[in-house]
């Protein structure tokens, strides 16, 4: 009879053992379709000198929001976004959002980095992004928000065509002019910037 149970305790040993071994190896094979880690090369030319810059274009909200006891608990809404174009095609995109509700106070980043294509004939840029990260936080919000860091999935990262404008503000410095559309009359400006 002891035989029997050793025996018995013996097989859930190795099995579970062996259960085990599977899985760590196994999450770290591709079984379906590509390996995520390894990206396809995406097309990429020279950056436009007038371009080869970092653009930021945002907004801030006038009104303030201070809690009964007289604390700052921040604007009622922000948001930015930036482009940074290096010379040899590599592109960065960011964007930045905040806001307060009810003294729930939200903050979401999101970056992306990959290649870019300018296309002067019709004065566009494609953005291929390649790798991405976004986060988010909460405070004062209720336990149902949870902050969080996640690592863009390859899905997401889909190429994004923008259209251009290059004009010269009241201030003599450039801003890009940029529409989701040839011909939409919705844009956004940005400046150049150093950060």
């Amino acid at each position: 009879m002891k035989k029997i149970l050793f025996a018995n305790a013996l097989n859930k040993i190795v099995l579970f053992t062996l259960l085990l071994v599977v899985n760590f190896i196994l999450p770290s094979c591709t079984l379906f379709g590509e390996d995520d880690d390894d990206p396809k090369p995406t097309p990429r030319a020279e950056v436009p000198t007038d371009f080869a810059k970092k653009w930021m274009a945002g907004q801030f909200s006038m009104t303030e929001f201070w809690d009964y006891d007289g604390t700052y608990s921040g604007n009622a809404f922000q948001a930015g976004l930036a482009f940074d174009f290096k010379p040899d095609g590599e592109c960065a995109f960011y964007l930045v959002a905040g806001g307060t509700t009810y003294g729930c106070h939200t903050e979401t980043f999101v970056y992306k980095k990959g290649t870019v294509e300018f296309n002067s004939d019709n004065q566009s840029f494609t953005f291929y992004p390649t790798e991405g990260n976004s986060r988010g936080f909460y405070r004062g919000c209720a336990s149902t928000y949870r902050n969080y860091d996640q690592k863009t999935e390859k899905k997401d990262l889909k190429p994004e065509t923008y259209y251009y404008t290059l004009e010269q503000g009241s201030n003599g410095q450039d801003q890009m002019i940029i529409r989701m559309e040839p011909n939409s009359t919705s844009t956004t400006t940005f400046w150049v910037v150093n950060w």
